[in-house]
């Protein structure tokens, strides 16, 4: 396995809110940090911090502003980017939105390849993310919790796992983390972690990561809070939360 961390998440903002801190703790140590965006953001942008609806842009625009702002977030972290552009399972189309499965969805959402939501269960999607992993040989690949109540991080999982249990037997992989955002009280028994990472030093730089994505309406308080509780958790100021699903074996 390579000096590598990787992060597999749905959204343009997911690393950054989840494992921000891990990442760039990480390449401070001289890894290398990889951060796969598995949807091509079509949907989920804001004009501003007083608007409540969603831009009034089509899906490419919207793509392309989310897409700009990981990379910059990317940059602050340290971190490469793959892209992978599943689609989402809905888009805006400037007036509405349009759901995947609805008339026009196909029409329409012509960037990207297979929504994430059904990627799990195609082989093709599995083997094509498992070459991923192969190419980086990481030796942690942190992803969403299995157990999210957001569908497209839960099928982010899935597909991460997968893909994981896919290429263990051509690469040499190390660990899979699952990562333990506390959302609400039953998170904290049922998303128990056995990795806290102390990330007091690096909080200023997640919060700096976060702020690039200014078209999204990221709950900067609570990610605060939570990183506070589990920073008390592990005896130190901040820290982010990981579950192992597979540890090393070899």
């Amino acid at each position: 396995m390579k000096k590598t961390i990787m992060f597999f998440g749905a959204h343009a903002d997911d690393m950054e809110i989840r494992a921000g801190g891990t990442m760039r703790k990480f390449a401070d140590k001289g890894y290398d940090a990889v951060s796969v965006m598995l949807t091509n953001n079509l949907c989920g942008g804001y004009a501003s911090d007083e608007a409540e609806e969603y831009i009034a842009t089509g899906p490419a625009e919207t793509s392309e502003l989310r897409h700009r702002e990981a990379r910059e977030a990317a940059e602050v972290l340290g971190a490469k980017l793959v892209f992978m552009d599943f689609m989402e399972n809905s888009y805006f189309d400037g007036e509405k939105r349009v759901f995947f499965g609805a008339e026009g969805y196909d029409v329409e959402n012509t960037i990207g390849r297979e929504p994430l939501m059904v990627a799990p269960y195609l082989a093709h999607c599995i083997e094509d993310t498992a070459q991923v992993l192969i190419e980086h040989e990481p030796e942690i690949v942190i992803t969403h919790n299995i157990a999210n109540c957001n569908p497209e991080h839960c099928a982010a999982a899935h597909l991460t796992h997968r893909a994981f249990l896919q290429a263990r037997g051509r690469a040499d992989l190390g660990e899979l983390w699952f990562t333990c955002r506390v959302q609400s009280s039953s998170d904290i028994i049922r998303l128990s972690p056995d990795v806290l990472i102390d990330i007091t030093d690096y909080h200023e730089t997640k919060w700096e990561a976060l702020q690039k994505h200014r078209s999204q309406r990221i709950a900067y308080d609570r990610v605060r809070v939570t990183d506070e509780y589990w920073g008390k958790v592990a005896g130190v100021k901040y820290a982010e939360p990981f579950r192992t699903i597979i540890g090393r074996t070899r």
